[in-house]
Formats: structure tokens, sequence, C-alpha cells
């Protein structure tokens, strides 16, 4: 009887059992696409809430100060520090040093203080998660360095929010005369990827904090926004001073307001250098 049952039972045929491999292959090619652009869209929100705190730090850094920070500077002595900030010079780090106490990094902040450059190189592989943008790159050191995924603006010829500090002058909310909805303060930086681990020059070569001047962290609107690089053939330095990033189709900035808003890749040149200037008169709305 025993016998009888097992001589009953039907095993699949090999020709069967390759076509259920080649459906289950076709579900997961089409279920593959669906993840990653979900996986894309929670990476894109992440990124926008980290703007969302760095603009809330600005205003934080405002209302403590009377005005934004500064964008740093190289020197004092610009002999021997042409290209960066010279130790001990706490108030030419970059505004990425300063806002860290409203970032909740005040132990961060702390290891430098003005007079001493004893722990200026530590400094600079201290992680900051919020400067990470998770489509482009996971949370830890490249280069031997902490790095930002964001810039703030100069403008298009010091016009912008983010001023050198050997100009002399700081920007106040007043300072923002065509209003503060219109005009970039932060966004993503553009970089080319192909540099990420070594090598590269010079956008993303430096620490997050102690660069001084470096479009590392400080980035113009002359030319509109544009995806990261991944092209060995394209020169290292084509995405330097630009804004961009790694998500499809723009890239997100923080507005002078605190807003956050997606810029598109296909935003005019015009239109994008009004954006980042604080001057020009231009209320822009919703044209970009």
């Amino acid at each position: 009887m025993l016998a009888s049952t097992r001589s009953g039972i039907r095993a699949f045929t090999l020709i069967e059992l390759l076509v259920v491999i080649a459906i289950i292959a076709i579900l997961i090619g089409l279920l593959l696409p669906a993840v990653q652009k979900v996986r894309e869209a929670a990476a894109r929100m992440q990124c926008s809430n980290n703007l969302k705190q760095i603009g809330i730090a600005w205003h934080t850094y405002h209302d403590v100060q009377s005005h934004f920070p500064t964008a740093g500077d190289n020197g004092p002595d610009l002999v021997n520090y042409c290209c960066s900030a010279e130790p001990g010079y706490v108030s030419h780090l970059n505004w990425t040093y300063h806002i860290l106490p409203y970032l909740e990094q005040e132990a961060i902040h702390r290891l430098v203080r003005p007079g001493s450059g004893s722990n200026w190189g530590h400094l600079g592989r201290q992680i900051t998660r919020t400067y990470y943008c998770p489509t482009r790159r996971s949370v830890r050191l490249y280069k031997n360095h902490a790095k930002c995924d964001y810039a703030a603006s100069r403008g298009t010829a010091e016009n912008g929010v983010a001023q050198r500090n050997n100009l002399g002058r700081f920007v106040r909310i007043a300072s923002i005369t065509d209003g503060t909805s219109n005009t970039l303060m932060i966004g993503e930086s553009r970089i080319h990827l192909a540099y990420i681990e070594s090598g590269g020059c010079c956008g993303d070569n430096e620490s997050a904090y102690n660069s001084g001047w470096a479009d590392d962290v400080v980035r113009h609107g002359n030319v509109p926004p544009a995806p990261d690089i991944r092209d060995l053939n394209i020169p290292d330095n084509a995405p330097d001073g630009m804004f961009g990033g790694s998500h499809s189709g723009g890239f997100n900035g923080c507005m002078a307001d605190g807003s956050v808003r997606f810029v598109r890749f296909t935003v005019s040149q015009v239109t994008f250098r009004h954006l980042n200037r604080i001057e020009d008169g231009q209320v822009l709305g919703n044209d970009f």
C-alpha cells in the first residue's frame, strides 16, 4: 500500500522546473527596479532632512551671532597657508565647523579653540552623519578625511549667503533683499565619483571642516547644477565649484528661509544665477 502511494507521486519534469525558474527570474527582474526606486526615494528624503537640519543650524547660529556663519578663508598667513586655514585661527574654519554645536556635535566643535592648533588634524577625521548624502556614499572616512556632501552658496561673484572672512563683512537676514525664499543658502555639491576614494582635485579632496576657503564646502551659481561624474575620461576638476549630486533629475537645496526644495538639473542658467544671489532684485517663485 505504501509503495503504491509513493509510486503515485508525480515529480517535476526538467522543463517544468526551468519554466518555474524563468518565471521567478522575471518576477525578480520586475521587482528590483521598484525596490531601487523605493530605496532612492528614502535616500533622497534623508538627504532632504539633512539639509533641513543644516538650515535650522544656520538660523540658530544667526539667532546667537546676529549673522549667518562665514565661508571661512585661507591664512591669514597667505605665504604658508595660501590654500587652507592656518592652524589656530578658528575664525577661518568653514561654516561646517561653526554650526556643529547646533547639530548636537559640541564634542567635535570643542576639539579646537582660538590660538590652538593641536587638534587641527584630528578635527578633520571626525564624522558628522548629517553631512553625508546617503545616495552618494556611506558614512565613513574618505582619503582619511571626514566629508561633507553639501556646500554653501557664494553667489556668482561674492554676492551669496556664504562670504569669505577676508572680505570683512557678514550676511544677515536683512542683507538678503531678494527675499530668503528666493535665495539658495546650502545645496548638494557636485563631485567626480571616479575619484571618491583617492586622487582627484579639487572639490572633494579636503576635510569637511578645516579647508578654509575651498569649494569642497562652498560653491558658486554661475552654471546650472549637474549630476555627479563617473567617467574617468572626464577631467578630475570638471565638477569643481559646481552644485549637483547623485540623485536622478536634480539636487536638494536649502533656501535662506530654511525650506528645502528640489532644484532640477534642467533649471536655466539665468534662473540659477538669480537663485544664488542675495541682492539682484529677482523674485523667482516656483520657476526652478
